[in-house]
């Protein structure tokens, strides 16, 4: 058995219906594979967005990854842990798909961005508080493009509401400890950063 710190078991809780559709999926079902993808969908677009930046690349790269994902289904080795295996087969897709831009780019002489911009969900203020939203929101958005790469990264993923720290740790291949840590700083920098810009403390 796992154990976090805290001596608690780590473990996601056995979902019956996920194992019953990795079952399924495995004799060839591919409706029950579909209904995985689904209800995986969104979490798996996030992380992606956590890698790519942009919408487009990240379905893009979700694609990629359940085509994947379809035929390595056999090498699960736990049908209850396929939302963290799938999650990893994202975010190496979206990773491959970040390093195959970069190299569209350079081969057509194109100027490469140091990163691709950061999409987030629309926000829908009330009309009196509109600009100031609107103004803290490009802020917020620049600031966290602007973290390093190690720090964004989990950063977006945790922000996301989807992953454990164990999760992220799995994915990024960095221990549990250190996404901890970065997660931290990530959120430090930005209040800082966001307190000199004006909008005082986010939290």
């Amino acid at each position: 058995m796992t154990m976090v710190e805290d001596g608690t078991d780590d473990r996601p809780a056995i979902n019956p219906e996920v194992v019953r559709l990795v079952a399924l999926a495995r004799t060839g079902d591919r409706a029950a594979f579909g209904r995985l993808i689904e209800d995986h969908l969104t979490a798996a677009r996030r992380v992606a967005l956590a890698a790519v930046g942009q919408l487009m690349d990240a379905d893009e790269a979700v694609q990629d990854a359940s085509i994947a994902a379809w035929t390595r289904l056999d090498a699960l080795q736990d049908p209850a842990a396929f939302r963290g295996w799938f999650m990893r087969i994202v975010w190496r897709k979206a990773l491959d798909r970040r390093r195959s831009l970069r190299t569209w780019f350079e081969r057509f002489g194109t100027a490469v961005p140091d990163e691709p911009p950061i999409e987030f969900a629309a926000i829908q203020p009330s009309p009196d508080a509109q600009l100031i939203s609107r103004e803290l929101g490009l802020a917020i958005a620049q600031v966290i493009k602007a973290l390093p790469r190690k720090l964004r990264e989990p950063f977006l993923l945790a922000a996301s509401g989807d992953h454990r720290y164990e999760d992220i740790a799995s994915m990024l291949g960095i221990p549990v400890g250190t996404v901890k840590w970065r997660i931290s700083e990530s959120r430090r920098l930005i209040r800082t950063k966001l307190d000199r810009l004006g909008h005082g403390d986010p939290r």
